[in-house]
């Protein structure tokens, strides 16, 4: 006998990040696909928390932990029935990081699955296309506090990657870009962040052989960089999703938002405070990366490495 198929289930997926840690909750159908339900973020900072010699610090495990806990019970009180925990580059790099895995499994009975470098990549390509309907070739880049994540390839079927070492919050911390304008700090960010690109550049170029693209950028930083061109606090984020930008308009505004002092910034609207401090590295960061591949015309997406996640998690159940 043929067997049943399952009944609606609803999953989530637990991002823990460098800079936050988010609950994606989906619905899973019969038929194996998704429907994207509800979304919680909370800044947790792993990564800048760091002490010396890449060690997570005590209070930011702790923290971090505490999160995660609160998030699954958020999610287990609207019906959810399946986890799939992820850590991503902070986790990743951290010298401690089975201390981290361990309490969190004690406390939270999740063990996150620690992404490499190549799957965080993956899955944010897998996560921006998800419903993007394109013949073009697509390139997605998403931008986090400890790593930035560039792929390439058609709708649904991924040709290459690569899994750089520059994020936000590095970037911020080693020059200041936050709370002071400083040019010849910016300029040695700039060359910092060009030179970590460099080996994207070329097979990335060679792959497109001039064809023109599809560009989906990602990760929060790009999100609340969407928000502020709204002007609105609260945005919801399907009014940000699929918005379009110009390379222009995003130079301008990363200008901008760098000579303001950090209480101005705050109050530019659409802003968020726990992002104001580092908006203006993650600008940089996309903005060089769309100079380089001289992309004129980008798409912001609100989908990423979380959707895919899902995407893959789904597919592992038997229908």
């Amino acid at each position: 006998m043929p067997k049943k198929k399952n009944r609606k289930k609803r999953i989530a997926t637990i991002d823990i990040g460098s800079n936050s840690t988010v609950l994606l909750i989906a619905k899973l159908l019969p038929d194996g696909t998704i429907e994207l339900e509800n979304e919680y973020y909370a800044p947790t900072r792993l990564g800048r928390d760091m002490r010396e010699g890449n060690l997570l610090s005590e209070g930011s495990v702790e923290h971090a932990v505490a999160v995660v806990k609160e998030l699954k019970e958020t999610a287990e009180s609207q019906g959810v029935e399946s986890f799939f925990a992820t850590a991503s580059s902070a986790v990743r790099s951290a010298l401690n990081k089975q201390c981290f895995l361990v309490k969190c499994y004690k406390d939270t009975g999740l063990f996150p699955q620690v992404l490499s470098g190549a799957e965080e990549a993956k899955f944010a390509f897998d996560g921006a296309t998800f419903n993007v309907e394109t013949t073009k070739p697509i390139v997605t880049i998403d931008i986090g506090g400890g790593s930035t994540e560039v792929a390439w390839g058609l709708k649904d079927k991924m040709a290459g990657c690569k899994s750089l070492d520059i994020g936000f919050i590095r970037l911020n911390e080693n020059f200041s870009l936050g709370t002071d304008y400083v040019i010849h700090k910016r300029m040695a960010a700039a060359r910092k962040v060009r030179k970590s690109f460099a080996p994207v550049v070329k097979p990335l170029t060679e792959w497109l052989d001039g064809q023109k693209s599809m560009v989906l950028t990602g990760g929060g930083m790009v999100v609340a960089y969407g928000a502020v061109i709204i002007g609105k606090a609260d945005v919801d984020r399907s009014e940000i999703d699929m918005m379009k930008s110009k390379r222009k308009q995003l130079a301008a505004l990363s200008k901008k938002l760098s000579k303001l002092d950090l209480k101005k910034r705050k109050r530019i609207p659409g802003m968020t405070i726990d992002r104001a401090e580092e908006i203006p590295a993650g600008l940089m960061i996309l903005n060089e990366f769309l100079s380089l591949m001289q992309i004129k015309r980008f798409h912001i997406t609100t989908k990423g490495l979380r959707v895919g996640v899902l995407r893959h998690y789904a597919a592992s159940f038997e229908q």
